[in-house]
């Protein structure tokens, strides 16, 4: 009798302590995490880091865009001036070509120089053609020297003005992206003079408008 009790108690400790040291294994709660409550550091996903390269690529694109559409856009100038110097027959006309054609020589040999240093030659046609930007106007003005050639004797002036108005409208709209927009400081300062002179030519050319 007395073995019998001694073996029920010590049967009853171990399956005590075997209960108390098995894991606890508890069950996945079906209820939803109360309003407000955060969820678990796994469900969080890491934060990436976020990179200057695409804004300093863009502004480096916008340098070049410019260097070399201002460059196009001069020999442009050029054309249309000469257009004038051969056919208008008004001499404030004739007077302005010839004064225009001395000027911005310099801004568009600092470009050329900051282009020839980056290793990028010079600007052809098909440069521009290959390299397409839509925050830069077109340079092409072969259609205006075409209706100017064809132009009558007393059409000419105004047209010429005209075109000569949107051209330096376009540069400003250039030089203002460039300073919006591009980070090389020796092209903005290009840029700078650039905007300054084409807007007091515009004025005058819109006063000369006037006269026609």
């Amino acid at each position: 009798m007395r073995n019998s009790t001694i073996i029920g108690i010590l049967g009853a400790a171990a399956v005590l302590a075997l209960t108390g040291c098995s894991p606890n294994y508890e069950q996945a709660s079906e209820q939803k995490p109360a309003a407000g409550t955060p969820p678990p550091a796994s469900a969080i996903a890491p934060v990436e880091e976020s990179s200057s390269e695409g804004a300093e690529a863009t502004s480096g694109n916008t340098d070049l865009e410019f260097a070399q559409q201002m460059v196009a856009h001069h020999r442009a100038e050029q054309e249309l001036l000469e257009v004038a110097l051969n056919n208008a027959s008004r001499q404030n006309v004739t007077d302005l070509a010839e004064r225009l054609e001395q000027q911005h020589g310099e801004n568009v040999e600092q470009l050329e120089s900051w282009l020839s240093e980056r290793g990028e030659g010079e600007v052809t046609a098909e440069d521009l053609e290959a390299g397409q930007n839509t925050r830069m106007p077109s340079a092409d003005v072969s259609g205006e020297i075409t209706e100017l050639e064809e132009a009558q004797r007393g059409q000419f002036p105004g047209l010429w003005v005209k075109a000569m108005i949107e051209h330096h409208e376009s540069v400003v709209e250039m030089a203002e992206t460039e300073l919006d927009q591009g980070s090389d400081e020796r092209v903005k300062s290009v840029a700078q003079r650039i905007l300054d002179s084409r807007q007091e030519e515009l004025d005058e050319l819109k006063q000369l408008r006037e006269q026609l």
